[in-house]
């Protein structure tokens, strides 16, 4: 499983250059020598796209191919694919299934081209450039992605290479004088791939699609308008702070309208192709509208991306009320948010505050219930969320508890057990109640005496293995600190005043190559048949690639943040 991954990282590496175009804003780019007509750095893609589009993402600009390929070989792991490669054709001879192994094949045949890549000019032999504008949109809802290439006839024959070492033998066919393959074996949905113009171009279309239909899907014939001509791209950066190296949305009420009255003569082909029906909305138009008010969509793109880091962000767009109901749920907790100590993982939820909220809304659907027969599991589901969040451990420890972070500073083998150094913050609007309550489930804490502003008390348990650092615990007007081989009382009331994040964090987690490396010294010394020295080896590469891995969900002005970052060393 391991190389699966490996490989399938390795190729999204080199669609990080090609589907995420990115640029080193402290260095001229190919965009930044294009300033003069930013309409034309859109056209090649954004032309494509239908302005009242379901769904896409695509890329304005990219960074110079060097840069790009420079990130790459940054991100790639060290001990190449060869060994990858070898050890994912050990699994073929287990695949029954056609489909998984005709993927797999095809996985394999793709890395066997990459494996040779060492230079700049390696990608241009194969056709591909290394920083390349690409988008991904729907006509009406059916799929297309294409990609600018480096030099087309080098890729046919990159790709020829491909499916002949895959075994695969698509079937030729042609519309209005162009050309295409059809990748997948007869069927009433087919996958074409057609190379033109210096772009590649993947679709799924009905096996009887007109030719009209084609056109429009092959770019051929272009939308009446685009999002290059509203430059709906250019406000949804500016909207979000995104980059213009990749960003698009999916547009929660175009998607139900698409669905149910089709507009798009792709939206209709594919439903006919399965002999589906657009969805019948006459009894359920109130409650989409209902739900496309309060989510009007996903939205996603970089608010960063260069040589050194790169963010994404996903946005779950929900109304103003939402907004406030869960800005209202963010609690201050000491230190969340931090990248100090080699990892950690933290949560700022006020759980009375939930339970209000959950309630709020389980009361208003059984008030205003949905009416249509589609919807009828949202009306059951919000009892059960209801039910369960009433429950006596919430109620228990809920008014306490609004929030933790568990901070790890190091991590070690000692006589073979792992040694975790650290600190465990539970921030509290009543920390004596905190205490009270972990006492049921460890009354040593509710032995200590501790007091707001005190000294560290040290935790005597029996449930401490032998060779655990010294556990010990100080108290501040507002939160609990748990500190595991720290035992100076200044530095453990410092740690229960750490800053607070302005962020409106939900939830926080970050992990260091330090972490990585620590990790992989641990799991070498415990035995267990689950773990393989390529394992290991891949958690060290990760350890010597990433400096700063960090995740974390926020409530932003525009609904629920979901973001990734990575720091390169």
């Amino acid at each position: 499983m391991k190389t699966k991954i490996s490989i399938a990282v390795t190729l999204a590496l080199f669609s990080a250059g090609l589907l995420s175009g990115c640029s080193d804003k402290n260095e001229p780019t190919e965009a930044a020598t294009q300033e003069e007509a930013p309409k034309n750095i859109a056209a090649p893609m954004l032309k494509y796209i239908p302005a009242d589009s379901p769904y896409f993402m695509a890329t304005r600009e990219a960074m110079s191919e060097q840069d790009a390929f420079d990130l790459y070989l940054r991100m790639q792991p060290m001990a190449g694919l060869e060994s990858d490669l070898d050890e994912l054709r050990g699994t073929l001879p287990e695949i029954d299934d056609e489909a998984l192994r005709s993927m797999m094949t095809l996985l394999i045949a793709t890395g066997e081209e990459l494996v040779a890549v060492e230079s700049l000019e390696d990608i241009h032999a194969l056709g591909l450039k290394a920083s390349s504008q690409a988008a991904f949109y729907g006509l009406g809802i059916l799929p297309v992605f294409r990609m600018q290439l480096h030099d087309e006839e080098a890729f046919r024959e990159t790709l020829q290479r491909i499916l002949t070492k895959a075994d695969i033998t698509p079937r030729t066919a042609s519309t209005n004088g162009t050309d295409y393959w059809v990748l997948t074996p007869e069927g009433p949905l087919q996958a074409i791939l057609a190379i033109d113009d210096q772009q590649l171009l993947v679709s799924l279309v009905p096996q009887d699609a007109s030719d009209e239909l084609l056109a429009q899907v092959l770019g051929k014939t272009l939308p009446d308008s685009s999002i290059g001509d509203t430059d709906a791209l250019v406000e949804l950066e500016q909207r979000h702070d995104f980059t213009p190296y990749g960003a698009g949305q999916i547009d929660s009420s175009r998607l139900f309208d698409e669905l149910s009255s089709p507009t798009h003569s792709g939206t209709q082909a594919l439903l006919n192709a399965v002999d589906a029906e657009p969805l019948d909305l006459s009894t359920c138009q109130a409650d989409i509208d209902r739900i496309t008010s309060r989510f009007p969509g996903l939205v996603m793109g970089t608010r960063e991306y260069n040589l050194d880091r790169m963010e994404v962000n996903f946005i779950l767009e929900t109304d103003e009320d939402i907004v406030s109901d869960l800005r209202a749920l963010t609690t201050q907790v000491p230190g969340l948010g931090s990248t100090g100590g080699i990892a950690s993982f933290g949560l700022g939820l006020d759980l009375p505050v939930l339970v209000q909220t959950v309630q709020k809304y389980a009361q208003e659907v059984r008030q205003n219930p949905f009416s249509c027969d589609e919807l009828q599991d949202l009306n059951s589901s919000w009892n059960e969320i209801n039910t369960a969040i009433n429950n006596p451990i919430t109620m228990m420890v809920g008014p306490s508890l609004s929030g933790f972070n568990a901070r790890i500073n190091s991590l070690a083998m000692k006589n073979g057990e792992p040694i975790v150094s650290g600190i465990l913050t539970l921030a509290s609007q009543n920390p004596l109640a905190l205490l009270s309550t972990a006492s049921a489930f460890a009354p040593e804490l509710g032995a200590l005496g501790l007091e707001p502003g005190g000294e560290a008390k040290k935790i005597e348990s029996m449930m401490l293995p032998p060779d655990a650092p010294e556990l010990y615990a100080a108290m501040s007007d507002t939160a609990i600190a748990l500190g595991a081989g720290i035992s100076d009382s200044a530095r453990l009331q410092k740690e229960l005043q750490a800053p607070i994040s302005e962020r409106d964090l939900l939830l926080y987690g970050h992990m260091t190559g330090e972490f990585y490396h620590s990790l992989a010294d641990v799991m070498e010394q415990v035995a267990t048949e689950e773990l393989t020295e390529s394992d290991l080896e891949m958690f060290k590469q990760y350890g010597d690639i990433y400096k700063n891995m960090e995740y974390w969900f926020r409530v932003d002005d525009a609904g629920v943040e979901m973001s990734f970052s990575l720091e390169l060393n």
